[in-house]
């Protein structure tokens, strides 16, 4: 966990969404930026962030920035991250100035704030946070916020599987399920199907989990494309239907639940 400094502060977590390419699209890499000028903070933020993303975000970047002009100058520079964890209380420019400056460019950005004092909650709500957390910061307190701001902000929009020295790059939103047979898995797409040698728990890794659920042990469905759920299977609006065998029922009704809450 975080220890308090002796000072009260606040730190921000900002996700932006610029880590975009020049057609719109967002990079799979969630990038990471940690702005404190604190460096036994800084450096247990860093590490922290970088566990926690190993489980959450397969593809993922983090660095340390000592300063807010350090950080300015490699977002000015281009650097597309997608979160920035900034302590508002530095040496140079105020970091409450800092962040909304970036509400101003960007109204999608995200920002979760890590504080020891309660004293600026008020002044942070015109940046509309997601959250606060409060020192001594706890591990599973931070990855709920993580896993919330990437199930709601930071969806990917391919599957990209390799077999040998060939890679197939796959839109998701055309993945209607993808099922097990022995040692392969057959992606069934809107059009057509794709088969790689690999197992279900392998490729489940690489999905959004609040877009994929497991409705049997050999099947892996777009909820996105369930038009009807029952004990037994499910009717997906192109007509396929995929087994629901009784030790996934349940947890498949939940997931299924959570994500037309978040549509």
């Amino acid at each position: 966990m975080l220890s308090p400094r002796g000072r009260d502060t606040i730190v921000f977590i900002i996700i932006s969404r610029k880590g975009c390419s020049e057609k719109g699209r967002r990079s799979p890499i969630y990038r990471v930026a940690i702005c404190e000028d604190e460096a036994p903070i800084r450096e247990t933020l860093l590490q922290m962030c970088r566990e926690l993303l190993s489980q959450l975000a397969p593809e993922h970047q983090v660095e340390a920035f000592a300063s807010a002009g350090e950080l300015a100058r490699a977002l000015a520079d281009g650097a597309p991250f997608d979160l920035l964890c900034l302590d508002i209380l530095m040496e140079g420019q105020n970091g409450m100035e800092f962040a909304q400056k970036l509400r101003e460019e960007n109204e999608r950005i995200s920002i979760l704030f890590i504080t020891g004092s309660s004293q600026y909650l008020k002044d942070g709500y015109s940046v509309r946070p997601i959250q606060y957390l409060f020192k001594p910061v706890q591990r599973e307190e931070l990855e709920d916020a993580l896993r919330t701001d990437l199930r709601l902000h930071h969806r990917p929009r391919t599957l990209t599987l390799r077999t040998g020295n060939k890679t197939t790059v796959l839109p998701i939103q055309d993945i209607l399920y993808l099922e097990s047979q022995n040692h392969w898995v057959v992606v069934h797409m809107r059009e057509g199907q794709q088969t790689f040698r690999s197992s279900l728990s392998e490729v489940e890794r690489l999905l959004p989990p609040n877009q994929f659920c497991r409705s049997h042990n050999s099947y892996l469905v777009n909820m996105a494309w369930v038009a009807q759920t029952g004990r037994r299977e499910l009717l997906l609006q192109d007509g396929s239907q995929v087994s629901v065998s009784r030790g996934y029922y349940e947890s498949m009704q939940r997931q299924f639940v959570r994500f037309l809450n978040l549509k």
